[in-house]
């Protein structure tokens, strides 16, 4: 027997109960690439381009953004278009905390919903949902000392209560860069040697408004401006020095001359997106207009002096040329998800205009007078419509694989009229893009995707103007209204281990690609740069890309690319078959220091390469940033050395009708740059109705 026992019941109330789950830091999806930026480390207290920097195969290189094995990349936020480029698509994505990003999405292979222009890929960038009754202001002032001091002073205010949210950024530039360019052609009996050396002055301006309202709790409208304003000023230093084979300088041409532009570049965007069910059935519909202006005058003297007869001739040109682009679209897009399969299917259409307008005169200057010698003056016009149609399915087959299957078609028509060689030429044709994604989940750590897509690239609008443009008195660059676009097919297979490895393997097969020939008159002692369809390409790449952390404030990202191409060629003028070997390497490493300080250190290096008949050496590349942060993050001062070692300067050499040819440029990366941003704001009062006098009587209205 051992007694009574007593039970004593003890109750106690749980608070509250948490759930949580992390995300992993790096997922894949059927056609896409998701960086989990809240799970970083590095990109904690940082911007979004710092958040690119350490997104796997995005890569960053002097501000350049680019996706690795594609020769472009295109910026979205939330699902929408950034028409912005260069520094100001830079000083936007600055003003993007990291904080306020959920994740980004890089799209190595864009599905059949997006243009099928361009062998690039797409970087889109998710925010976070704001705070509804909020309203936020950050000020930006950036410093930048490179051969010469540059500064710019940008602000960003954002404002959302209720139904509307409003986003305004206005940035101001003041910057001065230097181009040099060391330029050796190696002729049969000469021997050339040519320094160029450029300062530009430039002040850009630029605006963006975005207004978002929700009409009914399932469809919304946005508007968006973006306006672009800018006025470099170039001053152009040229001299070569030409040599026999004994290497006696024989003659020598001096040019200096002043590079005016004006551009304007404004676009305007109505989206329109409302869910039509409770299950996810949407309906988009868009209308877009862009226009650009650019407006450039080159003014130049050479002074030609001959040591064999002692002649001296003086020589004068001037280069006047306006162009205006103008483009309209229009587009819309359904989405149709169901159990059994998802469907999407839209329409595109697309008008655009050019015009261009382009004066050279060349003259003689001879005692004092202007004589003169050639002159040439063409108005050429381009028009270009595109119609595009796309359906699109995915399914989820079981919970191991998935696939999505898409189909665009795009139909051409295009006209350009040149007066200068009095020429009018038509071309319409259409063409088909399949896509196709499949994925493969193994197991809870091993992810399998293999894709293939087919692109076209279209030459730019100023690569098909025939007008000649002088860079000096013995070289001219002109364009080709007959070129066509290129088409590529592009088969890309990766895996994903853990949220330690992404292993990626591409083949890219490129036809009818064009691109810039270097034409040599040994006779006039002219160089003559003209574009052309002269090539058929193949690459095959393999990128290896190793995320880890070292400790816990310690963030390192390793990426390992090894690439070969084969070209053959169709010219005259170059050899049959190209090919070679290459690789890259780079290492971002991310540190935290508390919660204040955060810290990058980025080397890069890039191993001797060839593409088509080029030869590129190598280069390396260093820098180091500092960030501090202080109340409550709203506070933040970065310091930034680029190109420390000053050793991105890359030697580009080729051989052309058996002549050859070296560029050695530098693009003035080699800087520091101290940013300061201030960020405050804080959530809207709620207003209360007040009740008018004549409130009564408004109800009797009814």
């Amino acid at each position: 027997y051992i007694g009574i026992i007593n039970i004593t019941e003890k109750t106690q109330q749980l608070q509250e109960v948490v759930i949580t789950s992390k995300k992993k830091l790096i997922e894949r999806k059927v056609d896409r690439l998701i960086f989990n930026v809240e799970n970083s480390i590095s990109a904690s207290g940082g911007d979004a381009l710092d958040a690119l920097k350490i997104a796997p195969r995005v890569k960053v290189k002097n501000d350049n953004i680019s996706i690795i094995g594609k020769s472009g990349v295109s910026v979205m936020i939330d699902n929408k278009i950034i028409q912005l480029s260069g520094d100001d698509l830079l000083n936007y994505l600055k003003s993007i905390s990291s904080d306020n990003i959920r994740n980004i999405e890089i799209i190595t292979t864009p599905p059949s919903k997006y243009d099928a222009e361009g062998n690039s890929g797409i970087v889109n960038i998710n925010l976070k949902k704001a705070k509804n009754n909020n309203w936020s202001l950050a000020l930006r002032e950036t410093f930048k000392q490179a051969k010469y001091a540059s500064n710019t002073f940008g602000s960003n205010f954002s404002y959302q209560k209720n139904k509307l949210r409003f986003l305004f950024d206005l940035s101001k530039q003041d910057n001065n860069n230097i181009y040099t360019n060391s330029i050796k052609y190696i002729y049969p009996n000469e021997k050339w040697e040519n320094e160029i050396y450029n300062k530009t002055n430039s002040k850009n301006y630029s605006s963006l408004i975005n207004i978002d309202y929700l009409i009914t709790k399932n469809t919304n409208v946005s508007l968006q401006y973006l306006g672009n304003f800018n006025k470099p000023l170039t001053s152009e230093d040229n001299s070569t020095k030409i040599y026999d084979n004994s290497l006696i300088e024989t003659n020598q041409l001096i040019s200096k001359g002043t590079n005016n532009k004006k551009i304007e570049n404004q676009s305007i965007s109505f989206n329109l997106i409302t869910r039509l069910d409770t299950i996810g059935k949407t309906f988009s519909f868009d209308v877009d207009y862009f226009r650009y202006n650019s407006n450039r005058k080159n003014i130049f003297k050479t002074e030609k002096t001959n040591f064999i007869s002692s002649q001296i001739l003086n020589e004068l040109i001037n280069n006047y040329n306006d162009q205006n682009i103008e483009n309209f679209s229009t587009k819309f897009d359904f989405e149709i998800p169901n159990n059994f399969l998802n469907l999407s299917f839209g329409s595109k259409f697309s008008f655009t205009k050019t015009k261009n307008y382009l004066e050279g005169i060349f003259y003689n200057i001879i005692s004092g007078e202007q004589q003169l010698n050639f002159n040439q003056f063409d108005n050429f016009s381009y028009k270009e419509n595109i119609q595009s149609f796309y359906l699109s399915s995915s399914k989820k087959l079981n919970d191991k694989w998935e696939m999505q299957a898409g189909l665009r078609v795009e139909f051409t028509q295009n006209k350009s009229i040149s007066s200068f060689i009095n020429d009018e030429t038509k071309t319409e044709y259409y063409k088909i893009f399949p896509t196709l994604y499949i994925t493969y989940q193994a197991n809870e750590n091993n992810n399998f995707s293999i894709n293939y897509a087919r692109r076209i690239n279209r030459p730019s609008y100023s690569n098909l103007n025939p007008a000649k443009w002088y860079l000096n008195s013995n070289s001219y660059e002109e364009g080709n209204p007959f070129l066509q676009p290129s088409f590529s097919d592009n088969l890309e297979f990766s895996h994903i281990y853990k949220e330690l490895l992404s292993s990626t393997i591409s083949l890219s097969k490129t036809n009818n690609g064009f691109g810039q020939l270097t034409i040599h008159d040994e006779i006039n002692n002219t160089q003559k740069f003209i574009r052309q369809n002269y090539y058929n390409s193949l690459f095959l790449g393999f990128d290896e890309s190793v995320n880890f952390n070292v400790s816990k404030g310690w963030e390192s990202v390793l990426n390992y690319s090894l690439y070969y191409s084969q070209s053959k060629t169709s010219s005259e003028i170059l050899e049959s078959n190209y090919s070679g070997w290459s690789s890259d390497f780079s290492s971002t490493n991310s540190f935290k220091f508390g919660k204040k300080f955060t810290a990058q250190f980025i080397y890069e290096y890039s191993f001797p390469r060839e593409y088509v008949e080029s030869t590129f050496s190598d280069y390396h590349n260093l820098n180091l940033g500092v960030k501090y942060l202080s109340l409550n993050k709203k506070f933040i001062l970065s310091l930034n050395l680029n190109n420390i070692l000053k050793s991105d300067r890359v030697l580009m050499s080729s051989k052309s009708s058996n002549i050859f040819q070296s560029f050695y440029q530098y693009y003035d990366t080699h800087f520091f740059r101290l940013s300061i941003v201030y960020k405050f704001g804080s959530e809207l009062k709620k207003i209360e109705k007040r009740e008018v006098s004549n409130q009564e009587e408004k109800n009797r209205i009814n």
